[in-house]
This record gives C-alpha cells, structure tokens and sequence, in this order.
C-alpha cells in the first residue's frame, strides 16, 4: 500500500486498497495573489430596430502584459422585445478577439477603478481590464482587432408567438439564464485563458423592427500565471 503524506498536517492517505475510502477534499477557485476574481451583470439599453447582422452589444477586452484573464462564464440572463420583431431567427453568439488594439466605442464603458466588480473587497486588487463596453440604444462600434472565424458559445431562438404562429413577442423572448459560455473546471475543462491584446465580444443578428434589451453576466479571475 502506497501512502500520500499531507502537508503541514503530517497526516497520511492510503491508496491502492484503500481506494475506496473517502478523502477530504475542498475544492477552491484558482490562485490569484495580488489579484482577484471578478463578475459582472448587466443590461443593455433599449437598442434600436435595424440592428445589423452580427450586431456587437458586449465587448471585454484584455490589455494587461503580465497577468492573465481567466473567464469562467459567459452567460445572457434574458432577451425581451418592447417593440416586436418581424418572426424570424435570432442567434446570440460569443466569440473570441485576437490582435485587439483598440476599443470599440459607444454604448457605455464600466467604472473598473477601485472596489468594482470584485468578489471580495480585502484581498483582492483592482481589476486589470482593459475595457468592457455594453450597448445602449445601438450597437457598438468594433473597434481594431480580430475576430475568430468560428464561436466559443451559440444560443439560437425566434420571435414568433408559438409554432406556425406568425405573431411576434412582445415582451420576454426568454425568461432563464443561458450559458453562452462557461468552463466547467470540476471536469478538467479548460477556461478561455485571455493574454494581452485579446478578449470576446457579444453579438446579436435579430429580425427587422424589433426593440429589445439583452442581459448577460461574466465571471473570470486575474493571475499572473495559469
């Protein structure tokens, strides 16, 4: 029978035949020294109809040389329509931005000075992201950079009342958070690790005449290595 000693506990695991008895285990978030972790929630402003395919509402961009983004979750918390769309599809997509290096503009820019957005006001620092921008009444402007060919996360939906319905919503298009993204760490996922000059964006294609709000959440954590 193998042992596995413990740290400053000097107590031993056994293995082998003692597999099958349970250990003690705590599972915690990644390290992060100087650093923290960080979430966000918010909502865009009521956007316009006539929104172009594609459509950015959401940026989150990197700038930091020597630390690391580490983004956990990429989640919309809910759609809904205060002037309805003509039916069709509309698809929600988060994708990954290369060679980023400069911000898109309009819509609003967060406050990240000082305390927000941290996850614990004691130990943490102030968050060392570049920028994230969210739409208000229309979309956001690109800004310089490249955006991956393919997506990280995709949710479809429609805007009809029913099927074969050809009446529009009004109203929520969808009520229940949605992952867009998320890394699922207990399984050994790996999380989309973000160096500098790089970030995702948000982006919406929705039919003509529709104007609508769309919330989404991120979470993610700063270290200075993973």
């Amino acid at each position: 029978m193998a042992s596995v000693k413990g740290g400053v506990s000097l107590s031993l695991m056994g293995v082998g035949v003692e597999g099958a008895s349970p250990a003690h285990m705590v599972a915690k978030p990644c390290s992060y020294g100087a650093l923290g972790h960080y979430s966000f929630a918010g909502v865009t402003g009521a956007i316009a109809a006539g929104a172009g395919a594609s459509s950015e509402v959401f940026q989150f961009r990197w700038t930091s040389a020597t630390s690391v983004a580490v983004i956990t979750k990429i989640l919309v918390n809910g759609m809904r329509a205060t002037t309805a769309f003509a039916v069709g599809a509309i698809d929600l997509k988060a994708t990954v931005a290369r060679a980023w290096s400069a911000d898109g503009s309009g819509g609003t820019g967060l406050t990240l000075t000082t305390n927000n957005q941290k996850l614990r006001t004691s130990t943490m620092g102030t968050t060392l992201v570049g920028a994230i921008r969210i739409a208000t009444t229309a979309a956001l402007t690109a800004g310089t950079k490249t955006l991956d060919t393919q997506d990280i996360g995709f949710i479809s939906t429609h805007s009809s009342g029913g099927v074969g319905s050809a009446t529009p919503i009004i109203g929520n298009i969808y009520l229940p958070t949605m992952e867009l993204y998320r890394a699922n760490a207990e399984a050994g996922e790996h999380p989309l690790v973000l160096e500098a000059t790089e970030g995702f964006v948000v982006r919406a294609t929705v039919p003509a005449t529709g104007v609508w709000n769309l919330g989404i959440s991120v979470q993610w954590a700063e270290t200075t290595a993973y």
